[in-house]
C-alpha cells in the first residue's frame, strides 16, 4: 500500500501509536468505542481513503488477514484493465487460529459468499447506511472477479469475543437470528494450512 488510513474505534492498547509508527499511515482517526454503526463507519473510512486520491482502495477490518498469496498477486490484480472489483472468500476461524468452521451457515458462507475488498476508486462508491451487515460496496462500475486468495477472519477466534458479538448484534438487531455465533450444534472444524506459494 502507498498510503493507509485507520479508524481506531476505542482501542485500549498502543494501537494508535503502533499505526502512526509506519510511514505509510497518513491518518489515524479516533472513533468512540461506544458508537456502533457499520454503514457510517465504513463510509467515513472510505471518505478518508478517497481523500488520498488513490487508484485502488483496499478496505479491511482489523479482524481479517489475507492469506500470504496476496503479496505476490495484488500488483497484477490492480495492473489489469478488465476488472474494477476484486471479491474474496472468507474463512471464519473458531475459538483459535488453527481451525475454521464449515458447518451450517458457516460452511455456506465460506463456499458461496464473497466479500468485495479491493476496488478501483470511482465517484459513486459508497456503503449502505445500515448499522449491521453494511460491508458490501455500492456504486462500483465495471466487472468483478473472485480472487483465489482468501481472507482469514479472526472475529470468532476467541470465545469471549464471539459471545460479545452475539450480544451486540442482538442488541442492535433484536429481530435477527444470531444463535449461530455461539451455537456449536453440528460443529465441523477444518484445520487450516497456508497454501503453497506459486512456483
Amino acid at each position: 500500500m502507498d498510503e493507509i488510513v485507520v479508524a481506531d474505534d476505542g482501542s485500549t492498547d498502543r494501537a494508535e501509536e503502533v499505526c502512526r509508527s509506519f510511514p505509510e499511515v497518513s491518518t489515524v482517526l479516533p472513533w468512540p468505542e461506544s458508537f456502533f454503526d457499520e454503514g457510517l463507519d465504513r463510509n467515513m473510512v472510505l471518505g478518508l481513503a478517497k481523500g488520498t486520491q488513490p487508484d485502488w482502495i483496499l478496505m479491511m477490518d482489523i479482524d481479517g488477514v489475507f492469506q500470504d498469496g496476496i503479496v505476490s498477486r495484488i500488483g497484477d490484480m490492480m495492473a489489469q484493465d478488465e476488472y474494477a472489483v476484486w471479491d474474496f472468500h472468507m474463512l471464519r476461524f473458531w475459538h483459535g487460529k488453527t481451525h475454521f468452521r464449515m458447518d451450517g451457515p458457516w460452511g455456506h458462507e465460506t463456499l458461496n459468499h464473497v466479500h468485495p475488498r479491493l476496488f478501483r476508486d470511482q465517484p459513486g462508491l459508497r456503503y449502505p447506511f445500515q448499522r449491521l451487515h453494511g460491508a458490501h460496496i455500492l456504486g462500483a462500475l465495471g466487472k468483478a472477479a473472485v480472487s483465489d486468495v482468501r481472507i482469514k477472519h479472526y472475529g470468532y477466534a476467541r470465545p469471549d469475543r464471539a459471545r460479545e458479538k452475539h450480544q451486540l448484534y442482538r442488541r442492535v438487531d433484536p429481530q435477527g437470528d444470531y444463535r449461530h455465533l455461539v451455537d456449536e450444534t453440528g460443529l465441523v472444524l477444518v484445520e487450516y494450512c497456508e497454501p503453497a506459494a506459486p512456483a
